[in-house]
C-alpha cells in the first residue's frame, strides 16, 4: 500500500497487495465465449518488471466537495474500455499486437539519415533564400513525420490503438498535492489527502482517502477601499454583487471572481486602463504591504470553533499608478468612424464626410454608409464616459453586420480625454456563393446544388439583398407501389435583411444592443414527383412570403416573432393517384389527400431558444426551445370557410399550434457525452376539417426522431400503418403472407408506405456518445434508445371510423401504453466542419404489433408480437430488420 500525507508532505510505500475475489455465477455459454474473446484479443506485451497498467481512480471520504468534481484534477486516465465492458481494452490490445512488430530503431535511423541529407543541402543553397525555405519547409514535414512514428508508432497504431497507460508513484503523488490543494481553495484549509494502491487483474486501482476537516467560513466582509471617495462609492454601490459573502466557504476561486468583477467595474465606469494588477498586495519601502483585500483568519467564537474557523474581510485596498495619488476616469472625446480603401485599391484623396450625433464620419466614394443606422450600431458616444463594455459591444455590433472585413478601434489618451477613431475595411459590395452535394431523403441519394447572390448595403443603410437558387433530384419510394420514383424540386428565394427593427413608434431603438434584424423574403417553389413517368404522382407550385423579426436576448438567448407567414400553394394531381388519396381518406382515416390540394396557410409565430451549448466543447449545457403559432387567425372573422378573394377552390386553414424541446449535455469524460432529449407538440385545428397543413403537421420517425422507425412512418397511436381497405389487416412486406391469415402466427415487417401526419407528438431520446479512434477526423460512436409516438387529435368529419383509425386518436387512459421504444448503435465521423452520421435504429417495443386472427369457424386468436427486440434480424423478412438513417450533424 502507498500512502501520501499532505500534512506531512512524506511518502510511505510498500508493494502493492494482490486483491481477488469470486466470480459470479455466468451462464456458462456466455462466461466461456466471452473468456475465449478476450484470451483471442489479449494479444500483448508483458509489461516490465513491477510496472503496471493504471486501472481504476477512486476517491473516499469525501462528504461535502463531490466526487464529479475532483475527477478532473487526475490527469491520467487508464485505457478506454470498448463500450465500457471491464478489461475490454481493444484499442490497447490493438496497439500492442502492432507494437511488437514495429521497429522505431529503424525509424530512428531512416531519421538521422535524412537530417543529414537535409543539413547538407541547408549548407549548399544557403545563399539561395527561396530554395533554402523550400528546403525548411520538407524537412519540418520530415520532423513531424519521424517525431510520430518514432514517439507515437505507425499508422495503424495511432489510428487504432492507444499506448498503454502504466500507473505512476510519482503521478499519483502529485495527484494527492492537486486535491488538497483544491480542497484548500474551497475552504477545508486544514484538508488532509493520502492515497492507496492494489494490484488487480495487472492494473493498479488507486484510492484518494481524502480528510476534508471544517471549512473556513466568511464571518464579516467589507469590500470598501478606503482611501479614494469615488471609488469606495462605487465598490459599496455594488457590494450586492460580491462574491465574497458572509455565511460562504472561504474560497479562493471566489477571490479571483471577485477580483475579476472589480476589475470589469471599474472599467465599465471610466477607468480606462485599470487592471487587476492595482488589486495585488505591494511591498513598500518600509515593509508594509498594501492592495488587496485585507483578511483576517485570527477570529474566534467558542459556540461555533468546532464546527467551522472563522474568517474576516476586512476591506479592499486599491493601489495607485506609480507617481499619482488617484485613478482618473476618462471620458471619450472626440469619436470619428472612418472607411478605409479595399487591399489593392489607390487612397482616396476626396472623401465623404458628415457629423451626426457628435460622431465624425469619413466615407470612401465606393463605400458609404448611413450614418443615421450606424449611430445605431456605435455605442461609443462622445461626452460619455469610458466603459469596456460599450467598447466590446461597438465592436461586435459591427462585426455581426456582414459589411466589415477588418474593424478596429484606435484610441489616444490626453487630459482624461480617449480620442476615438473606429476604422473599418468593408466587404467586396457583390458575393457569389455555391455548393452542390447528395441529399439523403428516405435514406435514398440524390443529388443537389444550391447558389447565393449576395448584394451588401444595397441601399446604404447596411441592408444585404440575396437570391438563393436550389435545385434537387430525389428518389423516393412512391405511393402506389413500392417503385421507386425520381422528384424534382426547384426553388428560388429573396431576402431583404435590414439590421434594426422595421417598426413604427421608439420600441424599435430599445433593441439596438440585441443584434435585431428584420428579413422579409419572397420565394417559389416547383415539385414535381415522377417528373420522368408519363403521368406524374403530382406537381407542386408555391409563392411564400413572410416577414421575420429576429433578436438576440442575451448571450445564450435568441427570440424570433414571424409577423406573417403566408403560402399559396396550388397543386395538380393525376387521377390514379387522387383515387388512391381519396380512399386511404374515406376508409383509414390518412389525411395525405389534403397535402395535395391547392392552399392558402398564413400564421404568424414566435419561438424562443435557450442555448449555452458550444459544439466541440465537451461540457455540461442546455438547449431549450419553445414555440407557438396561430394559423389563420385573420381568416376567423371571414364566413364561409372558403372565401373567393380570387382564390376559389383554395382550402384555408386554421389551427394553433405549440412545441416544446429540452435537451441536456452532460459529459462523462473527457471524450464522452450522455445527451437527454424531450420534445412534444399540440397542434388544434378548428377549421372544417379538423385537419392541419401538410408541412405543419407533427410526425415521427427519422434520423432525428425515433431512428428506428422510417421518416415520418411513426405511429399514428397503436393503429397499423397500413391496412387493406377491405379487410381492416395490416399490410406486411417481404413475406409469404401479406395480410393476416387464419392458422399463421408469424409475420414480416409492416409496409411504410404512407407519411403518418399527427396533432399529437411525445418522444424522448437519450444517447451516449464517445470516442473510438481517430482517422484526418474523429471516428465517435453513439448508443441511443428512443421513445414516443405520434397521435391525432380527433377524426375528420368526412372519414368513416373504424377500429383502426380509432386506435390513432389520441386517449388520456391509453397513451402511456402507446409509446413506442427503438435502440441502436451509430457512427460519427467528425471533421470539425463537417460530421457524417450513420444510424442504425432497432425495434424494442411497437404498440400497434398486436393481432386478432378470426378463422373459418368465428374463432379468434390474438397474436403480441409488440416486444420485438428478440425478434431482430438483418433478414430483410424479419419484423425487426434495422433501419440505417444518414445523416449530417448530431440528431440533437
Amino acid at each position: 500500500m502507498a500512502e501520501f500525507s499532505s500534512s506531512k508532505d512524506t511518502i510511505q510505500y510498500h508493494k502493492p497487495r494482490r486483491v481477488g475475489g469470486s466470480f459470479p455465477v455466468f451462464n456458462g455459454v456466455f462466461f466461456v465465449g466471452f473468456c475465449f474473446l478476450l484470451a483471442a484479443c489479449s494479444n500483448k506485451n508483458t509489461p516490465k518488471k513491477d510496472e503496471y497498467l493504471l486501472g481504476n481512480q477512486l476517491f473516499k471520504g469525501n462528504s461535502v466537495v463531490k466526487t464529479e468534481a475532483l475527477e478532473p484534477l487526475l490527469p491520467q486516465r487508464p485505457n478506454k474500455r470498448f463500450l465500457g465492458i471491464p478489461g475490454a481494452t481493444v484499442s490497447l490490445w490493438i496497439y500492442q499486437a502492432l507494437d511488437k512488430r514495429y521497429d522505431r530503431d529503424t525509424q530512428r535511423i531512416k531519421f538521422d539519415t535524412l537530417s543529414r541529407y537535409y543539413e547538407r543541402q541547408f549548407t549548399r543553397y544557403a545563399d539561395d533564400s527561396r530554395k533554402l525555405s523550400s528546403l525548411r519547409r520538407k524537412y519540418n514535414r520530415v520532423v513531424n513525420k519521424y517525431r510520430l512514428r518514432i514517439e507515437e508508432g505507425n499508422w495503424g497504431m495511432r489510428t487504432f490503438g492507444e499506448a498503454p497507460v502504466y500507473f505512476s508513484e510519482k503521478n499519483a503523488r502529485n495527484n494527492a498535492v492537486k486535491i488538497k490543494g483544491y480542497l484548500v481553495n474551497e475552504g477545508y484549509r486544514d484538508a488532509n489527502v493520502e492515497f492507496m494502491t492494489d494490484t488487480l487483474f495487472g492494473r493498479i486501482r488507486t484510492t484518494y482517502n481524502i480528510f476534508e476537516g471544517v471549512p473556513h467560513v466568511l464571518r464579516d466582509v467589507d469590500i470598501l477601499t478606503h482611501k479614494d471617495s469615488e471609488i469606495d462609492s462605487l465598490l459599496s454601490a455594488t457590494k450586492t454583487a460580491s462574491y465574497l459573502k458572509s455565511g460562504n466557504n472561504f474560497r479562493y476561486s471566489d477571490v479571483v471572481s471577485e477580483i475579476t468583477r472589480v476589475e470589469q467595474l471599474m472599467r465599465n465606469n471610466g477607468y480606462f486602463g485599470f487592471d487587476r494588477n492595482y488589486l495585488r498586495p505591494v511591498q513598500s519601502a518600509t515593509g508594509k504591504r498594501n492592495g488587496g483585500f485585507l483578511v483576517d483568519t485570527t477570529g474566534h467564537n467558542a459556540a461555533t470553533d468546532s464546527l467551522f474557523h472563522i474568517v474576516d474581510v476586512k476591506g479592499l485596498q486599491i493601489n495607485y499608478p506609480r507617481n499619482h495619488d488617484k485613478h482618473t476616469r476618462y471620458t471619450f472625446n472626440p469619436v470619428g468612424f472612418r472607411v478605409e480603401s479595399l487591399p489593392g485599391e489607390p487612397p482616396f484623396v476626396k472623401r465623404d464626410t458628415a457629423v451626426y450625433r457628435g460622431i465624425q464620419y469619413s466615407f470612401t466614394p465606393k463605400h458609404y454608409y448611413s450614418p443615421r443606422v450606424l449611430n445605431e450600431k456605435i455605442l461609443i458616444r462622445p461626452g460619455n464616459i469610458y466603459r469596456q463594455k460599450d467598447w466590446d459591444e461597438t465592436s461586435r455590433q459591427l462585426s455581426v453586420l456582414d459589411q466589415f472585413l477588418f474593424i478596429n478601434i484606435d484610441t489616444d489618451t490626453t487630459n482624461g480625454n480617449i480620442k476615438t477613431l473606429i476604422r473599418v475595411i468593408p466587404h467586396d459590395k457583390y458575393q457569389v456563393t455555391g455548393e452542390g452535394g447528395v441529399n439523403v431523403v428516405q435514406n435514398l441519394p440524390g443529388p443537389f446544388l444550391n447558389g447565393t447572390f449576395r448584394v451588401r448595403n444595397i441601399f446604404g443603410r447596411l441592408e444585404n439583398f440575396e437570391v438563393s437558387l436550389r435545385g434537387a433530384l430525389d428518389a423516393n419510394f412512391g405511393l402506389k407501389n413500392a417503385n421507386l420514383v425520381r422528384t424534382l424540386e426547384m426553388g428560388v428565394n429573396t431576402a431583404l435583411i435590414f439590421p434594426r427593427f422595421l417598426f413604427p413608434g421608439k420600441i424599435a431603438t430599445g433593441f439596438n444592443r440585441k443584434t435585431p434584424r428584420t428579413i422579409v423574403s419572397l420565394g417559389y417553389n416547383y415539385t414535381n414527383r415522377d417528373f420522368l413517368g408519363s403521368d406524374p404522382d403530382f406537381i407542386r407550385s408555391g409563392f411564400q412570403a413572410s416577414l421575420r423579426y429576429n433578436w438576440k436576448k442575451s448571450e445564450f438567448e435568441y427570440l424570433s416573432l414571424t409577423a406573417v407567414d403566408l403560402s399559396i400553394l396550388q397543386s395538380k394531381q393525376s387521377q390514379k393517384f387522387g383515387e388512391l388519396l381519396d380512399s386511404l381518406y374515406q376508409y383509414g382515416g390518412n389525411p395525405l389527400k389534403f397535402s395535395f390540394q391547392s392552399a392558402v396557410i398564413s400564421s404568424i409565430n414566435l419561438s424562443y431558444v435557450f442555448n449555452n451549448n458550444i459544439i466541440g466543447q465537451n461540457r455540461r449545457a442546455h438547449y431549450l426551445r419553445l414555440f407557438a403559432e396561430s394559423g389563420g387567425t385573420a381568416l376567423s372573422l371571414l364566413e364561409p370557410q372558403k372565401v373567393s378573394l380570387g382564390l376559389d377552390g383554395f382550402e384555408l386553414y386554421k389551427f394553433l399550434k405549440t412545441n416544446v424541446e429540452y435537451r441536456r449535455y452532460k459529459p462523462l469524460g473527457p471524450k464522452s457525452t450522455l445527451v437527454y432529449r424531450v420534445n412534444t407538440g399540440l397542434i388544434f385545428n378548428y377549421n372544417d376539417r379538423r385537419v392541419a397543413p401538410y408541412e405543419k403537421s407533427l410526425t415521427g420517425g427519422g434520423s432525428n426522431s425515433l431512428r428506428a422507425w422510417p421518416p415520418r412512418r411513426l405511429g399514428l397511436g397503436s393503429a397499423y400503418p397500413n391496412v387493406d381497405l377491405q379487410t381492416g389487416s395490416p399490410i406486411f412486406r417481404n413475406g409469404e403472407t401479406t395480410t393476416l391469415q387464419s392458422g399463421v402466427t408469424q409475420y414480416s415487417g409492416y409496409e411504410y408506405r404512407f407519411e403518418q401526419l399527427g396533432d399529437v407528438l411525445m418522444e424522448a431520446n437519450v444517447e451516449l456518445r464517445g470516442h473510438l479512434f481517430r482517422f484526418v477526423g474523429d471516428v465517435n460512436y453513439a448508443l441511443f434508445l428512443d421513445a414516443g409516438n405520434v397521435w391525432r387529435m380527433r377524426l375528420d368529419k368526412g372519414t368513416s371510423p373504424n377500429q383502426n383509425t380509432l386506435n390513432g386518436v389520441f386517449q388520456f387512459n391509453r397513451f402511456y401504453k402507446e409509446f413506442a421504444v427503438g435502440t441502436g448503435v451509430g457512427l460519427r465521423y467528425d471533421l470539425s466542419y463537417f460530421i457524417f452520421r450513420l444510424d442504425m435504429g432497432i425495434k424494442v417495443y411497437d404498440p400497434s404489433r398486436r393481432f386478432v386472427v378470426t378463422n373459418a369457424l368465428g374463432q379468434t386468436t390474438t397474436i403480441d408480437e409488440r416486444y420485438l427486440l428478440p425478434k431482430f434480424s438483418f433478414r430483410r423478412s424479419s419484423p425487426n430488420y434495422p433501419v440505417f438513417n444518414i445523416g449530417i450533424g448530431y440528431p440533437f
